[in-house]
């Protein structure tokens, strides 16, 4: 009896220590830190990162350290906070990470799946003034920088609605007029910028009956706004590229409403030439030579300065006579190329032994095989020996050639078949080795 009373004693004695052990182990157990749950705030900071919040089971506030990294590593952390806190806090972009706690010998890994991130940054156009005529559209192309997935639809304040529509990103002209175009992403970012719906340049039409430039046609302002334009179009098309030069021939052939009349040159600056003058039958300059202000570019005259369409006597003829003046057809080419970023120099058309506009790129000679072969695009060059000319438009039967010569500064087509245009041209020059990139072009306009 005694022996089983001291039996069951020291059960009970062994049973105590147990729960007793077992307590402390588990109070050990449950005062280790844990990651209790992680908060993920919806707003955005300054700099387009959301703030991480770790909260930690730490009751006996023991030392610990924070990681958050792209792996499940604690190599290169992206950041390390060592707190006795009940927090760690982390400011992170858009991903996947894991929440590592570490404290004495212990691990804990946690992973946060994919935060999301979604906000437009910033709201740029190609330009900030747009020039428009009627019958033509203009593209709005909105470059939209953002983060993740976002409603990038445009809406667009017009200032004067009796002057333009805007559907769809295309802006149509109603009347003539300036209005401010406010656009706003869908978070209020906001740009603005001008449309001009003007006619001092017409819709891109072959015309070869337009009436020759006269004399002081345009005011100072109005030239100002013509360079402008021209400047645009070419902007458009991409400054030194293929496509700008494309752009600057068809603007002053096809879009500017008056015919440039033909001078034969009184002079230019080339080795070898007798005669100095860079504004009598060529101007090598920007923009268009439309109004007396333009004269302060001009460096040197022989019977000058006049602007095109203005007298100016011919030194080329006998018995030298006046004529409004314009562009040869070496002038027209190089303005041409140095309104579009071409600075090839204030150079001739010829097969001469100085440098001529026929030296430039690659030349070919024109034959029937090669021109089935289509290897010259819109932008190339062509001509003959004495004269230059630009490839304006290609069609599979036609060519369009922008040249200037007695009639003015026209385009003229001919069929890819027909024997003229054979007894004509003789040379075609490539132009890539110049131009680089082709830029924004058609093969028509």
């Amino acid at each position: 009896m005694k022996k089983n009373k001291k039996l069951t004693i020291i059960f009970i004695i062994v049973l105590i220590f147990l729960v007793l052990t077992n307590g402390i182990i588990g109070y050990i157990k449950a005062s280790n830190p844990t990651i209790k749950n992680i908060e993920i705030s919806n707003n955005l900071n300054e700099d387009n990162t959301k703030k991480v919040i770790v909260n930690i089971h730490n009751p006996l506030n023991k030392t610990i350290t924070c990681y958050i990294n792209t792996k499940k590593s604690k190599k290169s952390p992206l950041n390390k906070i060592k707190t006795t806190k009940n927090t760690c806090t982390f400011n992170v972009s858009a991903g996947s990470y894991y929440i590592i706690l570490e404290y004495k010998d212990k691990t804990i890994y946690k992973k946060i799946e994919d935060i999301k991130i979604n906000k437009i940054l910033n709201l740029t156009f190609k330009t900030d003034k747009i020039y428009l005529t009627f019958g033509e559209t203009y593209k709005l192309t909105p470059i939209v920088e953002k983060l993740g997935e976002v409603d990038e639809t445009i809406n667009y304040e017009i200032e004067n609605e009796s002057i333009i529509k805007i559907e769809n990103n295309i802006i149509t002209p109603l009347k003539l007029g300036t209005t401010k175009v406010t656009a706003l992403t869908s978070n209020n970012i906001k740009k603005e910028f001008t449309v001009i719906v003007t006619n001092l340049y017409k819709k891109a039409n072959l015309n070869n009956n337009n009436t020759f430039l006269t004399c002081n046609r345009y005011t100072n302002e109005e030239n100002k706004i013509l360079d402008d334009i021209l400047s645009f179009k070419i902007n458009e098309a991409g400054y030194q590229t293929r496509g700008a030069v494309v752009a600057a021939a068809r603007f002053l052939m096809l879009e500017f409403p008056y015919r440039i009349p033909y001078f034969g040159e009184n002079g230019r600056l080339s080795t070898g030439a007798n005669r100095y003058a860079d504004g009598e039958g060529r101007y090598y300059k920007k923009g268009l030579y439309l109004s007396p202000s333009k004269f302060s570019t001009i460096t040197a005259s022989l019977t000058g300065p006049a602007i095109w369409g203005c007298p100016l006597k011919q030194l080329n003829e006998t018995p030298n006579p006046t004529d409004p003046n314009g562009l040869d057809c070496s002038g027209f080419v190089t303005w041409t190329l140095y309104n579009a970023g071409f600075d090839v120099g204030d150079i001739g058309a010829g097969f001469s032994s100085i440098k001529d506009v026929s030296d430039l790129g690659t030349r070919h000679q024109i034959t029937r095989d090669y021109i089935k072969s289509g290897n010259y695009k819109v932008g190339d060059l062509i001509g003959w020996d004495g004269h230059a000319a630009i490839i304006a438009g290609l069609t599979n039967d036609k060519i369009y050639i922008a040249e200037s010569l007695y009639n003015g500064a026209v385009i003229v087509s001919f069929n890819k078949n027909e024997q003229r245009f054979y007894n004509l041209y003789t040379y075609i020059n490539t132009m890539e080795n110049i131009y680089k990139e082709e830029g924004n072009y058609t093969n028509m306009w």
